[in-house]
């Protein structure tokens, strides 16, 4: 997906959303990877679930801008995943990976963050942002 125009806020808000579906992508297979033994399987499984979660909060404000996301995306199914994950990774890789996705998604959203006017808008946006931040430090804490 090519950058957003520096006036457009729904294209912002829908860089940011993509960003978050090829993080979810990643993720699951990352989770996959890592016995459930592991503090890092624990992580990768809240990280997924705050992806999904946050994934519908941007969805949600697509519809409320009256933008349909997949309009101007393609969907998970139709993504190539950025790591193809073929064979053993190791925890440390897994979260080196992981760690770059966390941090495309906090450029993205500085960057939408700049572009959004309405306050609903932003207010989401910050959420998904504090929660980046909050992931970023809990995977360089393990």
């Amino acid at each position: 997906m090519s950058p957003p125009r520096r006036d457009d806020p729904a294209a912002a808000l829908n860089q940011v959303l993509s960003e978050v579906i090829d993080a979810i992508l990643d993720v699951r297979q990352a989770d996959r990877r890592v016995p459930d033994t592991q503090a890092l399987h624990a992580e990768l499984d809240q990280l997924l679930a705050d992806l999904r979660t946050w994934a519908r909060l941007l969805a949600d404000q697509d519809q409320a801008l009256g933008v349909s996301p997949l309009a101007s995306m393609a969907s998970a199914a139709g993504r190539t995943p950025l790591n193809p994950w073929h064979g053993a990774a190791s925890n440390q890789e897994i979260r080196r990976i992981v760690g770059e996705h966390l941090d495309r998604l906090g450029h993205a959203l500085s960057a939408a963050l700049a572009e959004q006017l309405d306050d609903q808008q932003r207010v989401a946006l910050t959420e998904v942002e504090q929660g980046v931040l909050a992931h970023a430090r809990a995977l360089s804490d393990l």
